[in-house]
């Protein structure tokens, strides 16, 4: 199952779901990657909700190859893989602290975030990348957020674009934070990543906004197609 390579257009995520509605809105618009937080947070959901909306948006795709994605903060293997099972997860998103070793006792294929302060230099991340990508079921995605002291992700705040840029021709490579549809054009041609992701980017009064999860995937899509064409 090869979800990074060979995609045309490029891979989207939209993350912090929590109504069926606006999964199946995200999946019908195109978006590769449905994210479903299971840490303590505001935009927590339950497994069997998260089962819900998942079960909603692959209805509307037709049981497409659109996936579903848990995020998780420092939480134990048996944990990640009882709820792996009971929301029908496709994909693990580690969030936090979590050490290399966890991931060869995940049922899933791994997303593992980072949220390196600004001015980060390539070679004080890179071999932390390389301590996961070392490891068996290595990550098939390593994320970049934005950083903010004290806060694991979901907080709006912009990623080190540059960076990201100097760590995305050799990783596989997905961007996150801060991204709108009005700044995803710049950050896809900026950046040049394998995904985008967004959660509050997409939302009018800290609720999922229709309108605006659409207008993502579209502004996203036709980016990474100009970016390829280019």
């Amino acid at each position: 199952m090869n979800m990074v390579k060979g995609q045309a257009g490029g891979l989207v995520k939209i993350c912090g779901l929590r109504q069926p509605e606006h999964a199946a809105v995200a999946a019908g618009a195109g978006a590769d990657f449905l994210g479903f937080i299971f840490a303590p947070a505001r935009r927590r959901i339950t497994p069997e909700a998260a089962g819900e909306a998942i079960a909603a948006a692959k209805a509307t795709t037709g049981g497409s190859s659109v996936l579903a994605v848990g995020v998780f903060v420092d939480a134990d293997a048996d944990e990640i893989n009882e709820v792996v099972e009971l929301a029908a997860l496709d994909l693990v998103q580690l969030q936090g602290d979590e050490p290399p070793a966890l991931l060869s006792r995940l049922t899933r294929p791994v997303i593992k975030a980072f949220r390196p302060a600004p001015g980060t230099p390539t070679d004080a991340i890179e071999p932390v990348l390389a301590g996961f990508r070392a490891v068996a079921n290595a990550p098939l995605l390593f994320l970049i957020d934005g950083y903010v002291a004290g806060v694991a992700g979901g907080a709006g705040a912009r990623a080190d674009w540059s960076l990201a840029r100097d760590l995305a021709p050799s990783w596989p490579l997905s961007l996150a934070g801060g991204l709108t549809a009005e700044n995803v054009g710049a950050a896809v041609g900026t950046v040049m990543p394998a995904a985008v992701d967004v959660s509050s980017g997409v939302e009018t009064a800290g609720e999922k906004d229709p309108v605006k999860i659409v207008e993502f995937i579209v502004g996203a899509k036709r980016a990474f197609a100009e970016t390829r064409s280019g």
